[in-house]
């Protein structure tokens, strides 16, 4: 293992500000491939607005001395550390220098060997210079070289949703790695300001949020990086990657998680994100039913809900329900990923009791909504409808929702003031063809738990 610290360099060489001539003979002493491996990277950014501020702030003898005096505390202690995951010494070189905004680590390759790149501006500029963070900085950049050196680090052809997977799986087997070296599970340099209570009391909708882009293929980049933030919270994506690979670990080896190919890690993201829907949650809170997904297979089971409610389908649809109606209602949820989507049915002594179907994560990560809710009427007016509901209220709150929303119409006679009893509020009203719809909202801090 070669180490070097260029920060005494760095000092000499940019003592009267920076200068990218002198950066390249500087970078280049270093490496040959390292300036134009950096200049490529740094295309993207507009130099003099994105770099050389940072840059500015960095070349400052104090802070650089600071990470110097800390990168070589962490490296002291490093082969004690890496024995925990590597059988021998591993072959490879670790290097803090003046990059340019590339990165606080950078896994990489440099002149044909595996070399873990820490980038002081950056390290400065996140303040990510004292012991405690260096140290989780190198045992991160450390683990993607093990996942590298021991499996499949990159996914081939990347569409959208399997750039999306890799960089989950990327970032939790480096996790996983890290907390392997650092001997604690629980340890994130990220966790300031109750950032790791956040993250496991929202653990839910992190996974069904992330779940329902890879669906839709839309972006997953403000789960990643310390300028992205999703709900407010930066790196959100690196908790989310260390539990899902935690979550294989129950079954896989870590090297045979290393060199999982996508089909199997597609599938094993949306087992991970049904662990702990709220649908598990319901199964188990209900002892009074029986309560079962509702599928094509089995709607001939629930049928005469749906037609015994013909008051409802002749307001809403003009008509008694249909079969085919009841066939939509079941076909509707293929619209999105079947731990977002639940079409419940709930029977009692065989006989077929309520539907109620429900939509986790929509139209907010934190928000549960409520498509439709039927009783059987000759279940009605005994209170069931209010049970069932206020069960699923509570299981939704406890994890993590922070509000439950649905539409009615004002002239649906029984289903309006049934909401508004439960404490739902009218938000927005719609004008439609002679009535009006209504949008309700029941959020968690307006009920007492």
């Amino acid at each position: 293992m070669k180490i070097i610290n260029s920060c005494d360099k760095i000092k000499s060489v940019f003592a009267n500000g920076f200068d990218i001539e002198l950066w390249r003979k500087y970078a280049g002493e270093i490496s040959k491939e390292l300036p134009s491996k950096c200049e490529n990277d740094a295309k993207s950014y507009d130099f003099n607005k994105d770099v050389l501020p940072v840059l500015e702030v960095a070349l400052n003898a104090d802070k650089i001395d600071f990470v110097s005096r800390n990168f070589q505390s962490v490296i002291d202690t490093l082969n004690g550390n890496l024995s925990k995951l590597f059988d021998t010494e591993p072959d490879i070189n670790i290097i803090l220098y003046l990059g340019l905004c590339n990165g606080a680590g950078w896994a990489t390759t440099l002149d044909g060997k595996n070399t873990v790149l820490l980038g002081i501006e950056k390290i400065i500029e996140l303040n990510w210079g004292s012991e405690t963070n260096m140290h989780a900085l190198i045992l991160h950049e450390i683990g993607h070289l093990w996942h590298k050196m021991n499996g499949n680090l990159y996914i081939p052809d990347l569409t959208k949703r399997r750039k999306a997977i890799q960089q989950l799986y990327q970032e939790g087997v480096a996790m996983v790695c890290e907390h392997i070296l650092c001997g604690d599970n629980d340890f994130y340099h990220q966790d300031k300001n109750g950032w790791l209570d956040w993250c496991y009391k929202n653990e839910n909708q992190i996974k069904i949020e992330y779940l329902r882009r890879l669906y839709k293929k839309e972006s997953v980049q403000d789960f990643f990086g310390d300028w992205c933030s999703y709900n407010g919270h930066s790196d959100v994506g690196y908790f989310l990657g260390c539990r899902f690979i935690e979550h294989l670990m129950q079954t896989y080896s870590l090297k045979e998680i290393a060199n999982m190919k996508y089909q199997k890690l597609n599938k094993g993201y949306k087992n991970f994100a049904e662990h702990i829907s709220l649908w598990n949650n319901l199964h188990n809170s209900f002892s009074e039913f029986i309560i079962e997904q509702m599928t094509l297979e089995n709607l001939n089971k629930y049928e005469n809900i749906f037609y015994s409610n013909e008051d409802y389908y002749i307001i809403t649809d003009g008509h008694p329900a249909t079969k085919q109606d009841c066939v939509d209602t079941i076909e509707y949820a293929k619209n999105y990923p079947s731990v977002m989507c639940h079409c419940l049915g709930f029977s009692k002594e065989q006989q077929p009791v309520a539907f109620l179907s429900l939509l986790e994560g929509y139209p907010e990560p934190a928000t549960l909504y409520v498509g439709l809710f039927l009783i059987d009427k000759r279940f009605q007016k005994k209170s069931i409808g209010t049970r069932i509901m206020n069960t699923v209220i509570d299981d939704a709150f406890s994890a993590g929702y922070t509000s439950i929303k649905l539409s009615v119409q004002d002239n649906n006679v029984s289903g309006y003031p049934f909401w508004k009893k439960l404490g739902f509020k009218a938000v927005k009203k719609t004008k439609c063809d002679g009535f009006y719809n209504i949008s309700m909202e029941l959020e968690r801090n307006k009920v007492i738990l």
